[in-house]
């Protein structure tokens, strides 16, 4: 039987590390005692149904720096209180506190690293606050790599990739293209996701009389953003084909009568949201950028940029809509891929082996 766990992310916005950080407590509390410690005010604390219905223990710190004593004082007393023995961090920026936190207690430490870093970690400082790291974990390839290109990995620490999961359905009632190419971009509305380029990107079908529509799912974290681009709307000649839904809990409905996934956004780990594009048989078209390339080596049929930019996502994206009812026909093996790449059991046998 492996010992109790903690997963910590002390983040308090709402993306993708936080969503896997709750989905991976999730399929850790079927096998393990799991607690998650979540700091004060988050997303993750006040959606109470992320926990609703399992087995997790939640304890909620309050701090007000990366390095702080309060901090330090309420993970170890939690720690220490639970007798717990092995720690899954997603983060970076308190690792200074969780050194102090853990030192002495024995404790099986593993991060879990979904986002690029370009800052080399490997001063003499860093080796100090990771020096205690058992287990390094990236979502994917090119997450493994640069984890090893940028962090001071211990001697005995080891390094692995596990990718992310989700859950999909076996039967899902896929959209039938009806003469409007339907687009979906899910993620904050943030300037590193790429709204802004897409609303551009879809110029090239208005101007060459494809009727569609693209629907932004996630929260206005950055208002000043947003603002942009509501102000670029008020003159574009398309703007009655966008549509900003905000955050929503019904993802999975807007992939269901979904075509095509446009997602520029640099600096992604291994996205659970172009893997759930996949899973509902979108065509993605993204970004030739960090781990974006290993869906192609997986076998997934998806449109990866050559330069990166608004010229090249139009090209690409006239070409598909152009012909999208032989596009659908051959992202249909993405959902049976998804099925098997990205199951569940598979992410929770992973991790449970890194456990004590």
């Amino acid at each position: 039987m492996k010992q109790k766990t903690a997963i910590i992310c002390l983040s308090r916005v709402n993306g993708g590390m936080e969503l896997a950080s709750v989905k991976l407590a999730r399929l850790l509390s079927e096998e393990v005692e799991t607690h998650f410690i979540a700091r004060d005010n988050s997303y993750i604390i006040n959606k109470k149904e992320h926990f609703l219905d399992y087995k997790i223990n939640v304890h909620e710190v309050s701090f007000k720096s990366n390095l702080s004593l309060s901090l330090i004082k309420a993970v170890r007393e939690i720690l220490i209180k639970n007798s717990i023995k092995n720690i899954i961090f997603l983060g970076a920026s308190e690792m200074k506190s969780l050194y102090f936190a853990t030192l002495g207690l024995n404790i099986n430490f593993i991060i879990r690293q979904g986002s690029k870093k370009t800052t080399s970690k490997k001063d003499i400082f860093h080796k100090l606050f990771y020096s205690q790291v058992n287990y390094f974990v990236g979502n994917c390839e090119y997450m493994k790599k640069n984890i090893i290109d940028i962090l001071p990995i211990p001697k005995n620490a080891k390094v692995t990739r596990i990718y992310s999961s989700l859950k999909f359905d076996d039967n899902i009632n896929f959209n039938v293209f009806d003469g409007t190419v339907k687009i979906i971009h899910v993620g904050r509305v943030h300037p590193g996701k790429g709204q802004f380029e897409a609303i551009k990107t879809c110029e090239v079908l208005y101007k060459n009389n494809i009727d569609f529509s693209i629907k932004f799912l996630g929260d206005i974290q950055d208002k000043e953003y947003y603002s942009k681009i509501e102000n670029y709307l008020e003159t574009c000649e398309y703007s009655k084909n966008i549509e900003f839904v905000g955050y929503t809990s019904e993802v999975k409905k807007y992939l269901q009568k979904g075509d095509i996934f446009l997602f520029p956004s640099l600096g992604e780990g291994m996205s659970n949201a172009i893997i759930e594009s996949l899973g509902f048989r979108l065509i993605p078209i993204i970004y030739d950028d960090t781990s974006s390339p290993e869906f192609k080596d997986l076998g997934f049929h998806i449109y990866l940029t050559k330069d990166n930019n608004v010229n090249n996502l139009k090209e690409i994206l006239l070409n598909v809509s152009s012909n999208i009812k032989e596009e659908k026909i051959k992202a249909k093996e993405n959902h049976k891929k998804a099925l098997e790449i990205f199951a569940l059991k598979r992410e929770q046998k992973d991790y449970l082996e890194l456990l004590v």
